[in-house]
């Protein structure tokens, strides 16, 4: 069942004449940034976790695992974004996404914000095409913040069909994901981009233990056991 109504969709896809074709990028694979969204959830207590940032590094996720699309990961992305001292978290406008877009090679960046109240969740993202700085897609989605996975992919699919890109010949069951499970893992992401990297480790550990196949969660942890 579709979670998302799309408000604007391929705006910035048509050449002069009206007819859209692949621009240069065509002869490369289009290259995409996610940037951190902005937004909260509320974790045990009253802590509260930064939903945003789950959102960001699970899109990566999938958009990695697909074909004839590249994706700057996360770490890329900090690091730029520490060389250049730029102290981005949560919304950014789009002339600073677009300029972050210019200095990662990136074709399209995506911002956003994600909210989660009492267990229901509301995404609104955008898409910029960093060489015209036109808006290619607004989309808002909504679900259930256990849908969170389901939603991600649903998301990609839209954005693999604008780019007319190959949909993936296969992929992991769409499982809920446990509330509790998010809220370690968006610990864990903050941590991680933090540089405490034991803290970190420690979160996606708690992420498994809580649900076994969170995907980010092995991922990460996979990237970091090979880099300590």
């Amino acid at each position: 069942m579709r979670r998302y109504a799309v408000a604007l969709m391929v705006v910035a896809l048509a050449t002069t004449n009206g007819v859209w074709t692949r621009s240069a990028h065509a002869q490369d694979l289009p290259t995409v940034a996610v940037l951190d969204f902005s937004g909260l959830m509320m974790g045990d207590g009253t802590a509260a976790v930064p939903l945003g940032k789950t959102v960001a590094a699970m899109l990566v996720t999938e958009f990695s695992g697909r074909p004839g699309i590249q994706v700057i990961e996360r770490a890329q992305l900090n690091e730029m974004l520490r060389e250049q001292d730029l102290a981005l978290s949560g919304r950014v406008d789009e002339s600073s996404a677009i300029e972050i877009g210019k200095l990662l090679g990136a074709q399209y960046v995506l911002t956003g914000q994600a909210t989660d109240i009492v267990g229901n969740l509301r995404m609104d993202i955008r898409a910029v095409d960093v060489e015209t700085s036109e808006v290619v897609a607004v989309l808002k989605m909504s679900g259930l913040t256990t849908e969170l996975f389901s939603i991600i992919v649903d998301l990609a699919d839209d954005f693999g069909e604008m780019l007319d890109l190959t949909p993936p010949s296969g992929r992991p069951g769409v499982e809920s994901i446990p509330v509790p499970a998010t809220i370690a893992f968006s610990r864990a992401v903050a941590f991680e981009d933090r540089g405490e990297v034991e803290q970190a480790i420690e979160y996606y550990e708690r992420t498994l233990e809580i649900h076994p196949s969170h995907r980010d969660a092995q991922r990460a942890l996979e990237r970091l056991r090979g880099e300590t």
